[in-house]
């Protein structure tokens, strides 16, 4: 069990030897001794999770930069638009 951004997860780990700055974990050996993280391991957990988040996200970017290029690919995404044109104009919230 593992504490992840504030719910307890059952995930598989391995222990993996990496070289981090001494100031950093110094650091968060003092927000650990302060309670403000549970553990330097969590703060590292989560720090590589918010990492993969990123890199995931600047990875889709790029691929929608490309599909923007791609004529095939805007006339699908606005004919799909006026598609729903209608049945959008049907709704009166924003979701």
């Amino acid at each position: 069990m593992q504490l992840i951004g504030g719910m307890i997860m059952s995930i598989k780990t391995i222990r993996y030897t990496a070289t981090i700055p001494l100031d950093h974990v110094n650091k968060l050996r003092g927000l650990a001794k302060k309670k403000i993280i549970p553990s330097v391991n969590y703060a590292i957990n989560i720090a590589i999770d918010m990492y993969i988040k990123e890199q995931k996200a600047a990875e889709y970017r790029l691929q929608m930069e490309k599909a923007g290029q791609d004529k095939t690919f805007l006339s699908r995404t606005i004919n799909c638009a006026d598609d729903f044109s209608v049945i959008d104009a049907e709704v009166d919230v924003k979701w």
